[in-house]
């Protein structure tokens, strides 16, 4: 049974305004209840309560701690990273290094092109602590020429047209900072000459360090004595008596130096222990065809002032002497000395060229070489695709016989297109001695080269 309610009371709150605020005290007091009736069902006894949260403020801040350390790894990942990229461009700059060609993935995100690990073999450490790895810059150039030649005789006695590889050259150049090496290995299907030991052989190989003034060379390269090549592909009375493009073993220097704006000079200064017996000459023309025969001590200087008229004119007048023995395991022994004067003038894309050669054997020649004087002369020039030119070169022997040789060779380079070149040659080689005058070749000479 309910208690009465008061007559005051009731007297004091008409029925709709008592209704009204016991709803709205209701409402206000009715969500603190219930907080606490749930509060004092589920809240645990204090004591659990610290334990509890000191164990969850222990697990956040042992988070914390790990994410710190994961962060600190990536920023010392990071400045690695860009250390080792300046690092790269930097040597870049100073010697360029090849570099993998860029894909359709380089180009769909170029932030990581630069220090994709294809491109500068560069992996991210594991620790800030490890070594960066070398990056390579020894930038390596592979190359070659191959010549296929046609040869047509003009009514020579016993000469046989023939087409072949003439040569195929492999060539490998290198450099790391002043440090290079080159060689030239050469392939044909048969020998070149018959004293060959093959039909493979190597033309170049040397060391060489690059200083201010010149390079210095080790191995075995070219003899410089006089003009180094007239140009030609048949060659002249020179390269046919191994005089020229004569490789041998033994160290080198060479260079040129600009004395101010228009005077200069050329030079150069070798020694060579020994021959490498792989010269142009024809067999009985030069010792290296003969068993048993060899350069010795060699030593050659050549030295050539150049007047430098404007950009594109200029004229060269140079010098150069050889001396050195050959040896023959039967004999008899021999020294050779030579003496080379020659000039150059170049305007534009004309060059014409003169040298004189004299060469002194000493002691009992019986076989070659012999005291000889050669003249080599020469005109080329260019216009568009076309590259004309006119050779000439003789040899005068002061032998017993007394005779005398030269070659006339017009000539033409066509550049059919980037690397590919197309030669043409008429060669005309006479030989005139007191009362035997003949045609050693006659003939047409058909080359298409491609250099790569």
């Amino acid at each position: 049974m309910a208690a009465p309610m008061p007559t005051g009371a009731a007297s004091s709150f008409p029925e709709g305004d008592f209704v009204t605020f016991m709803k709205n005290v209701a409402k206000r007091t009715f969500p603190l209840v219930l907080l606490s009736a749930v509060a004092g069902i589920s809240a645990p006894q204090p004591a659990a309560a610290s334990r509890i949260e000191e164990k969850q403020i222990e697990t956040l801040q042992k988070r914390v701690a790990e994410q710190d350390a994961r962060i600190s790894k990536l920023e010392a990942m990071v400045a690695a990273l860009l250390a080792a990229q300046k690092k790269f461009v930097g040597k870049t700059e100073a010697a360029p290094a090849l570099r993998k060609p860029a894909t359709a993935l380089d180009h769909r995100s170029p932030k990581k092109t630069a220090l994709a690990p294809s491109q500068t073999n560069f992996h991210p450490p594991s620790a800030p602590s490890e070594r960066l790895p070398h990056v390579a810059a020894l930038p390596v150039k592979f190359g070659g020429d191959v010549y296929l030649y046609q040869y047509v005789p003009m009514g020579i006695p016993g000469a046989q047209p023939r087409f072949e590889l003439y040569a195929f050259s492999a060539l490998v150049d290198g450099r790391h900072g002043p440090w290079g090496f080159h060689a030239d290995y050469r392939f044909r299907t048969t020998k070149l000459r018959s004293y060959y030991p093959g039909n493979t052989w190597l033309q170049e190989g040397y060391v060489s360090y690059t200083t201010r003034l010149g390079q210095i060379r080790a191995g075995d390269f070219y003899r410089r004595v006089g003009l180094k090549w007239d140009g030609s592909f048949f060659g002249n009375i020179e390269y046919f008596d191994g005089l020229m493009l004569d490789p041998e073993f033994g160290v080198g220097f060479e260079g040129a130096h600009g004395l101010d704006g228009r005077l200069g000079a050329k030079y150069s200064f070798q020694y060579f222990s020994t021959d490498s017996r792989v010269n142009g000459s024809l067999p009985g023309r030069d010792f290296v065809s003969e068993p048993g025969a060899r350069a010795k001590n060699d030593v050659t200087m050549r030295f050539a002032p150049v007047w430098n008229f404007s950009p594109t004119a200029s004229f060269t007048l140079g010098g150069s002497f050889a001396r050195g023995a050959i040896d023959r395991d039967g004999g008899p022994n021999n020294e050779r000395a030579q003496e080379a004067a020659g000039a150059t003038l170049k305007i534009g894309s004309w060059l014409a060229y003169g040298e004189v050669l004299r060469q002194t054997v000493s002691g009992r020649v019986i076989l070659p070489p012999q005291n000889a004087t050669y003249i080599l002369a020469g005109t080329r020039w260019a216009r568009g695709r076309f590259e004309p030119r006119l050779n000439f070169s003789q040899g005068n022997y002061h032998g017993l016989n007394g005779r005398r040789e030269y070659i006339i060779q017009p000539g033409m380079t066509v550049n059919l297109a980037d690397g590919f070149s197309f030669i043409y040659e008429y060669d005309f080689w006479r030989s005139l001695a007191p009362g035997k005058d003949r045609t050693l070749d006659r003939s047409l000479n058909f080359v298409l080269h491609y250099h790569f």
